[in-house]
């Protein structure tokens, strides 16, 4: 099988590492120069510049998960809509029949007051960024591809150790969002899961890509404090803050795909991070 990763951020490139140790013939985009992992040839492009996009010929799958340079409103439509609409085009020409997949994201939901979403819940973005995502979920879904639209939830793992680093800082977290449920999936399952759906035969065109276990985020925080021996510091949001989403996103269907989790719950993500016990013993 013929792969192409388009963005080899922290995600892509784990999936490309993974795809290459399976054996599959793989090819890595990016817009900037570095170093691509063992067996994956790098590839350079812009997807908001569809002029430096010269792909592969007979592709048989492209994941596309790239990231936004600048956190704005510009931005996002630049990467995600549009960027997958240029990424798209150019596939057409080299392998219009190719399968996509496309990182999206669990802010394409609304507030559920702490209920429980899944794929067939109507979305509701609040910001820019799940509006983004649902318009690239749009482009995919109306183009000429077989696609399914990845819905993944907050990322952690290594590099991505936000709130490890906050609770070391004493940083403070708003304390109107104590009580709200988060969802979150480890970088290395989210790759895996990627790559799972990427050889399976017909994966639905839609799914939620989040541990079993969604917990509250204060749970989640003094679980933390506590393995860190450090105090949790809560404050009041300024004024002008947006209150953050509560709700708790299912990921069965991904289940029922046959996928097996190796990080199922925040304590079995961290404790790895941490260096702690292996998964189903505390620490």
């Amino acid at each position: 099988m013929r792969i192409l990763i388009a963005g080899l951020g922290d995600l892509g490139t784990e999936v490309a590492r993974l795809a290459a140790g399976e054996g599959y013939e793989v090819f890595g985009l990016r817009r900037s120069g570095g170093a691509a992992p063992m067996g994956v040839t790098l590839l350079r492009g812009d997807v908001t510049d569809p002029g430096t996009l010269t792909l592969p010929p007979a592709l048989d799958l492209t994941v596309y998960c790239v990231a936004a340079d600048a956190r704005d409103e510009g931005a996002y439509q630049r990467a995600y809509p549009g960027g997958l609409d240029h990424v798209l085009a150019a596939l057409s020409r080299e392998s219009p029949g190719a399968r996509v997949l496309f990182v999206s994201s669990t802010g394409v939901y609304g507030d559920a007051g702490g209920g429980w979403v899944d794929e067939d819940t109507a979305p509701a973005p609040e910001g820019f960024t799940g509006r983004a995502m649902l318009e690239a979920e749009a482009v995919l879904e109306g183009g000429a591809f077989r696609g399914t639209s990845l819905r993944l939830g907050g990322i952690y793992g290594p590099g991505r150790t936000f709130l490890l680093d906050a609770i070391r800082s004493g940083r403070p977290f708003p304390a109107e969002t104590m009580g709200h449920w988060t969802n979150r999936i480890h970088r290395d399952d989210a790759a895996r899961a990627i790559l799972h759906l990427a050889t399976a035969p017909s994966p639905p065109p839609l799914l939620n890509v989040v541990d079993p276990g969604p917990a509250p985020r204060r749970e989640v925080l003094e679980w933390l404090a506590k393995q860190l021996d450090r105090a949790l510091v809560t404050a009041a949001a300024a004024p002008t803050r947006s209150p953050r989403a509560d709700r708790r996103v299912s990921s069965r269907r991904l289940a029922s795909t046959g996928f097996e989790f190796h990080f199922p719950s925040f304590k079995d993500g961290y404790r790895a991070l941490l260096g702690g016990p292996p998964p189903g013993r505390e620490g």
